[in-house]
């Protein structure tokens, strides 16, 4: 088995990292070695820390707590999007927010603002408004519908993280960091191991990669959702 997810890594691009000038010591331990002047990461290792990482979310899940997934750069927005959507986890794929994690009670509200908006939008279409207030509206909703569509049912602070190019998202990590949450992060070459909980070294700058462990680990980030309570008669 571990053969053949190795096997499944090196089809995808899993095990290509950044110019071998551009890296971190940092991810020393998880390195091969160098080829064509390109950090190439030892998939053996990688399988290791993508099991664990598994096994980690898994247990997030199955116990109902929330996983915030973040991947605002270009290669990963739109798998991100289609995982959280097929999986009903909560993501960030536009840009983050500042405060999102430390500041959440203001953007709770700006959430807020965002439903109130898409629902009159969808419900009346803003009928008794004028030309120009109907324009001020629709850009107003494109504006947060890119910020907090992946959320708009997020009602508290998450309780982990889940972090596609932990290099690429450092505030989205400072702030998780300085609320002691827990961070689960791929990692490029240049990445930082000692700012996550958890880390699989892999390629983030290809899109093939990031859609590959994705959805290896698409189960594991499926959000459990509450069962609403029979009427009582």
């Amino acid at each position: 088995m571990a053969s053949q997810l190795v096997q499944s890594m090196l089809d995808n691009a899993v095990h290509i990292g950044s110019r071998a000038k551009y890296w971190s010591p940092k991810m020393r331990d998880s390195l091969y070695g160098v080829q064509n002047g390109v950090h190439v990461f030892d998939l053996s290792i990688t399988a290791k820390h993508l099991e664990s990482v598994k096994a980690a979310l898994q247990d997030l899940s199955s116990k109902g707590k929330s996983i915030l997934i973040v991947g605002t750069k270009m290669q990963a927005r739109e798998i991100v999007r289609e995982i959280g959507e097929s999986t009903g986890a909560f993501y960030v794929n536009s840009k983050w927010v500042p405060g999102l994690l430390t500041n959440f009670p203001t953007i709770k509200k700006r959430i807020a603002t965002y439903n109130q908006i898409e629902k009159s939008a969808s419900e009346s279409g803003f009928a008794g408004l004028t030309k120009k207030e109907i324009s001020g509206k629709i850009k107003e909703l494109d504006k947060l519908r890119k910020a907090y569509e992946g959320i708009k049912d997020l009602k508290r602070v998450p309780d982990a993280l889940f972090v596609i190019d932990g290099h690429f998202e450092q505030l989205a990590i400072s702030e998780a960091q300085s609320l002691k949450m827990p961070t689960y992060v791929l990692l490029g070459s240049t990445g930082d191991a000692d700012k996550a909980t958890e880390f699989v070294p892999c390629n983030v700058n290809s899109v093939k990669s990031i859609k590959f462990v994705l959805e290896y680990l698409k189960d594991a980030l499926r959000r459990e959702k509450k069962a609403e309570n029979p009427l009582k008669l």
